[in-house]
């Protein structure tokens, strides 16, 4: 864990491949995603290890797999449940991820204090909260690919985005209408409406995280 000079604090041990990662918006809470077992979504059998970290103590709060899960108002609790792509919504305790069950995607949303999470809607991967948090940035799988989404949580509408090329990346809101990503070695940049085209925002750069005062 880095200070604002990039000069390590703390450091917290987390076994596996080291995958997705995100702090909430005041750096209280931090998510980190490691492979314990194969080396991508794409392969068979994979496992993750998915953990809520205090920044404050360099510790681990919790894994998510040890979350209470409901599906339409039900326990939802299944041996093979694998999470990742951890966003923050501005209170810091509540946040969305990703949950993979029987070869199924699902957004849920969960609380950090209550370690209690719901199913919201399905087929979304690697979410990203926009910054007025009505909306969720996602990627939706298309076979061995993906094409980038935007979901309205009011009403469940989905918009696909210009991008129409694969887009391996949890993707990040610069402001309430455009979405950065990375992609053949450069972010890019595209509007969250559905219109335009996408352009490189920055070369030379991938996973593009972005830090709002």
């Amino acid at each position: 864990i880095f200070g604002p000079d990039f000069r390590p604090l703390r450091t917290v041990r987390l076994d596996g491949l080291r995958s997705r990662a995100r702090v909430s918006p005041r750096g209280s809470y931090g998510a980190a995603t490691t492979f314990v077992a194969g080396h991508s979504y794409l392969d068979e059998g994979f496992s993750t290890f998915t953990a809520l970290i205090d920044m404050d103590k360099g510790e681990v709060l919790a894994d998510l797999e040890k979350f209470e899960v409901t599906r339409d108002g039900k326990r939802f609790d299944e041996i093979d449940f694998n999470f990742w792509g951890v966003t923050f919504a501005r209170d810091e305790l509540r946040f969305y991820a990703t949950l993979s069950t029987g070869g199924k995607f699902y957004l849920v949303e969960g609380d950090v204090q209550t370690r209690r999470a719901r199913v919201v809607a399905d087929g979304v991967e690697c979410p990203s909260l926009s910054p007025d948090e009505k909306r969720v940035a996602f990627k939706r799988r298309r076979g061995d690919k993906w094409r980038l989404h935007v979901l309205e949580l009011a009403t469940g509408r989905e918009t696909p985005l210009a991008e129409t090329r694969s887009v391996d990346d949890q993707v990040e809101w610069l402001d309430d209408d455009r979405i950065l990503y990375g992609l053949t070695k450069d972010v890019w940049v595209v509007r969250a409406d559905g219109r335009g085209e996408p352009r490189i925002y920055v070369h030379d750069a991938l996973s593009p995280a972005v830090v709002r005062s």
